[in-house]
């Protein structure tokens, strides 16, 4: 059995920390087995699932507080325990320094993992991009759009953000169930799953309920209700503008939460206006609950599995946006064909192969 070292700045139930544990918990955990370097502070979501599944955790000083003993800390890990795979997900070249001290720790396989397209400080990204290519052995991405972003024009191997696709196949009965639970009522409910972070754009879903508000008012529509899955530094910002608009009683902050599956299947709309993405696992899992999805038009098409994606402007405004959402909740709620997924390569059970074969 191998133990593959995967490094990463959290493993919250989002993103980069969903499609970890996807993987993890459908491959063959007799042939590999998952371990991780984490840099947040805070209790790990998913802590007590992966080390009932045999993996373990290790937390390393943050890059801000100490960056020469983050380095120290990560090398020392993987030359302790005798790590030969170490993967490295992000959004950023700036963590070719992991990978560098992975190969000074003796690790032979170093792999860098695009899970974006862009990042907030670009003249940094920028500079690490020619030390990250020389460190790493092999090079994954989420899209190809995600690789050539972090990769420029060197060779990278396109690893689809794949699902267990019985998890989220759309089920009236679980719908009705999490609608009963969550207390929604007969509510349009309007969802997004993600990071409360600036690039996802949540300041701007408030401005689009706040004319879809209007819009149903006038119309004698169903009353709407925003949810955000996630949690994060947009927290506040957020939350004051709820109150500004005066959306307390129509926007619900839900927080971190494990039950994503089900708060989809209770959904009427899916919004994902994000300014930059990699391949969203949100919106594969989201079209798999039969959901239509309105989205940016920033987003990669490689995302599309059903006909039920509409992409819209960022520079359109948000009446616009929010006439979209009406228009969608009246389309009838359906189970896709799972075969579209599997022809797109979104079922996990294929994927995990990848992994198994590299052990």
């Amino acid at each position: 059995m191998v133990r593959m070292l995967h490094i990463v700045g959290s493993m919250s139930p989002s993103g980069i920390g969903n499609f970890i544990m996807n993987v993890y918990r459908n491959i063959d955990r007799s042939k590999v087995q998952f371990d991780f370097i984490v840099h947040e502070t805070r209790e790990v979501t998913f802590e007590d699932e992966i080390r009932e599944l045999g993996g373990r955790i290790y937390t390393v000083t943050q890059k801000a507080v100490s960056a020469r003993k983050n380095f120290c800390e990560i090398r020392k890990i993987v030359r302790d325990n005798g790590y030969r795979i170490v993967f490295r997900h992000t959004d950023t070249a700036t963590v070719a320094l992991d990978l560098l001290a992975s190969w000074l720790g003796g690790a032979k396989i170093r792999i860098a993992h695009s899970h974006s397209t862009d990042t907030p400080n670009v003249r940094m990204h920028r500079l690490f991009q020619p030390l990250l290519n020389l460190v790493c052995t092999d090079r994954f991405a989420c899209s190809p759009k995600a690789g050539e972003w972090l990769y420029g024009d060197k060779p990278y191997r396109v690893i689809i953000n794949a699902i267990r696709l019985d998890d989220f196949a759309y089920d009236l009965s679980r719908r009705l169930d999490i609608r009963a639970k969550e207390a929604w009522g007969d509510r349009l409910v309007i969802g997004h799953v993600g990071n409360l972070l600036p690039v996802k754009n949540h300041l701007f879903m408030l401005d689009i309920m706040k004319e879809l508000i209007a819009i149903c008012r006038v119309r004698k529509l169903q009353k709407p209700l925003m949810v955000f899955v996630g949690d994060g530094v947009m927290r506040g910002p957020i939350e004051e503008k709820i109150s500004e608009l005066g959306l307390e009683k129509d926007v619900q902050l839900l927080g971190v939460r494990t039950d994503t599956a089900e708060l989809l299947q209770g959904l009427d709309v899916f919004l994902f206006p994000s300014k930059y993405e990699g391949l969203p696992i949100a919106m594969v899992e989201a079209q798999c609950a039969g959901l239509p999805c309105l989205v940016s038009d920033v987003i990669t098409d490689d995302v599309n599995v059903t006909d039920g994606v509409v992409r819209f402007s960022l520079n359109e405004n948000p009446a616009t946006w929010a006439e979209e959402i009406v228009r969608l909740a009246s389309i009838r709620r359906r189970r896709p064909d799972e075969k579209l997924f599997a022809e797109k390569g979104f079922d996990i059970r294929e994927m995990v192969k990848q992994y198994e074969q590299m052990g």
